[in-house]
């Protein structure tokens, strides 16, 4: 194991210093123009937010280039025959999955942090270090999120795709399913009534699986520029720690339990994995019809668009036009349930 963990450093080495350099000059130069504070004393943009979007960009990068072997027959027949146990090979690709991450991302944040300090003294500069500890935890946890997200699918294009659909689908299920739910923090007499409640529009973006890196970012910046966060940002905090230790205790789990079951053969095949296209597709096919009156209007014409939608990615799912007669029956399941959905939500909004 230490030689695979030595051969995987060393096989790394370039793609570190190639995203420690733009991690660098992009933290670097955002640092250098940003308007840190308004001239009168007040300071306005920590950098802390880009140094948040530093990280979950290579979180979500990461990932894709450690685990891309399993999607090609040759390098998973290579991989999965060396002498080390497919979970130790997994614990391996984490670990310099992790290095490329966090390598790249703390050389950034305190050069960044550096050339705000060389502009402005204004800054309470201790709540960047807080949160820069606070990322550590929640990059590893976001890292597992992705990897085991990525690593469903038996192709780099479908894997790509799952980030982005499982990534959407729980802030969609929220948005949609609670839409007529409203909720107050509190009664402020001097704003209008409708300014003293929260829709479900607004705790959806909150499942994002990169959520909590950038709430928390958002917080520490308003902490570092010595104002008081608002009552949302605190309430918020109910939700996201949750959503950060369940993404990141779920995504490691996952990512060892499956080790041993998946097979070289599956590379470049259909991706038939319960955590993609199977659940994906019917879950998206009701959400969107369910929201077809919010999201975009209340016509026969868009609830028909949906469904052929839905059709045509039944058919890019098994690379051809024909579809086993499970998917017909999850399609024709998923229309009605969406359309069930859609009359529901229209008499209680």
């Amino acid at each position: 194991m230490k030689k695979t963990l030595a051969y995987e450093i060393r096989r790394n080495l370039l793609p570190l210093a190639i995203f420690s350099a733009v991690a660098v000059c992009i933290a670097a130069v955002y640092a250098f123009t940003a308007p840190l504070s308004n001239g009168a004393g007040r300071m306005r943009d920590s950098c802390i937010g880009v140094f948040a979007a530093i990280l979950c960009v290579l979180c979500t990068v990461v990932p894709v280039m450690q685990f891309s072997y399993r999607m090609k027959q040759r390098s998973a027949d290579l991989w999965y025959s060396l002498p080390v146990t497919r979970k130790r090979l997994m614990f391996v690709k984490i670990l310099g999955g992790l290095v490329l991450v966090f390598v790249p991302y703390t050389l950034a944040y305190w050069l960044g942090v550096a050339c705000v300090a060389m502009q402005e003294d204004g800054f309470v500069f201790v709540y960047y270090l807080s949160f820069w500890a606070l990322s550590l935890p929640l990059g590893v946890g976001l890292f597992g999120a992705c990897s085991f997200i990525f690593t469903r699918a038996n192709t780099v294009g479908d894997g790509i795709v799952f980030l982005l659909l499982l990534s959407c689908v729980l802030p969609l299920a929220v948005m949609v399913l609670c839409s007529p739910l409203r909720f107050s923090l509190g009664w402020d007499p001097e704003l209008p009534e409708y300014l003293n409640y929260y829709h479900s529009y607004d705790v959806a973006p909150l499942f994002f699986p990169h959520a909590p890196i950038g709430y928390f970012a958002g917080l520490f910046d308003t902490l570092a520029c010595a104002q008081t966060p608002g009552e949302f940002a605190m309430f918020s905090l109910w939700f996201i720690i949750p959503v950060a230790l369940l993404e990141g205790v779920g995504g490691y789990v996952g990512l060892f339990v499956c080790a041993d079951r998946d097979r070289a053969e599956n590379a470049g095949q259909v991706s038939d994995s319960w955590f993609g296209y199977r659940v994906l597709i019917p879950a998206y096919i009701v959400l969107l019809l369910g929201a077809a009156e919010v999201l975009f209007m209340d016509e026969i014409i868009v609830y028909v668009i949906m469904a052929l939608i839905g059709a045509a990615l039944y058919f890019a799912y098994r690379r051809s036009f024909r579809v086993k007669r499970a998917d017909i029956i999850c399609y024709l399941a998923a229309v009605a349930a969406g359309i069930v959905l859609a009359v529901v939500l229209h008499y209680c909004t």
